[in-house]
């Protein structure tokens, strides 16, 4: 799975080089028939990837919790309860961020809610250790909502500590994920009690995060630092000039010749490809966010979808 997935980064590069090649070029045959083979072959390793994949029916995450209510390897049910429900609710928002974009309120579709939903498994020694389990799913490219939103869980605890990244996923995960993720912060924080967090990807990669009391009171004012200012759907005419199906990041190049930038939701995913170098309309939700002290302001962008332009010209002519 790790070959797999370094071979589809390093076609990813190809394809970006070529992309730009069919911007200076957009009738050479040879580049178009270049671009063809690295699809194929793009295609190729996606479906043994899905192979692989196919094999793993779930995912499992291990949970310790630390402080005055669990210890002696036990737990007091009324923390325990508000902590599992304050958890399984950041993990679903997260999921409908990565989806379909962000979102303040609204209703949460029964797909990313069944997804998403954690089973209680096991307890092992700790002051309480516990392992929860995720039913897998997986889609045409080998990904599924519950690995997406497990990986980008981890990234928004481990960005907690660093003003940039926590900024950026503030506004590319929007309000709802924050106010979940500062509710669990909250609760640790009221029982004084530390809290640590792992999972192993199908890779093997693992992913590791861990904070004691005083982490968590920090964390807490970090993830309250910034607040959204306005969030908006916005359309934009122009190129899609860069993307990556392994990252979920895009570049778009508007009529006004500036390059836009961003999270990808897996709503655009799958015609994403059809558009590189074409005239299309984006669809993109535009966040802004502002950092209490300061009063700093940061825009970011999600695309959410990508359709046909009335003037399909290439990025060339």
């Amino acid at each position: 799975m790790r070959g797999l997935t370094r071979r589809l980064a390093d076609i990813e590069d190809a394809m970006e080089h070529s992309q730009r090649m069919r911007a200076v070029a957009p009738d050479s045959f040879a580049v178009r028939l270049g671009w063809d083979s690295l699809r194929r072959m793009q295609s190729a390793l996606e479906r043994e990837r899905l192979e692989l994949v196919r094999h793993r029916a779930r995912e499992r995450i291990t949970v310790a919790l630390q402080g005055p209510t669990f210890e002696n390897h036990t737990a007091d049910l009324g923390s325990l309860g508000v902590f599992l429900i304050r958890l399984q609710k950041l993990y679903t928002s997260i999921a409908q961020a990565v989806t379909i974009g962000p979102r303040l309120r609204g209703p949460i579709s029964k797909d990313i809610s069944v997804a998403t939903t954690m089973r209680f498994a096991d307890v092992f020694p700790s002051s309480f250790g516990m392992e929860l389990f995720v039913e897998q799913k997986f889609d045409m490219f080998g990904e599924s909502v519950a690995s997406s939103s497990l990986q980008t869980l981890f990234n928004l605890l481990l960005s907690s500590t660093r003003e940039k990244e926590i900024s950026r996923l503030s506004a590319e995960l929007g309000p709802r994920t924050v106010n979940h993720l500062r509710h669990v912060l909250e609760d640790l924080a009221k029982s004084h009690a530390g809290f640590s967090i792992a999972w192993s990807d199908s890779s093997g990669t693992g992913y590791n995060w861990a904070a004691n009391e005083e982490e968590i009171k920090l964390l807490k004012q970090n993830a309250s630092r910034f607040r959204t200012l306005s969030s908006e759907p916005v359309v934009l005419e122009g190129f899609l000039i860069g993307a990556s199906l392994l990252r979920d990041r895009f570049e778009f190049l508007t009529e006004e010749r500036l390059v836009t930038e961003g999270k990808m939701a897996k709503a655009a995913k799958n015609d994403i490809r059809e558009f590189f170098g074409r005239r299309c309309i984006g669809y993109f939700d535009r966040v802004v966010v502002v950092e209490a002290v300061t009063g700093e302001e940061r825009t970011y962008y999600t695309m959410t979808g990508i359709a046909e332009a009335r003037d399909v010209t290439t990025l060339g002519n």
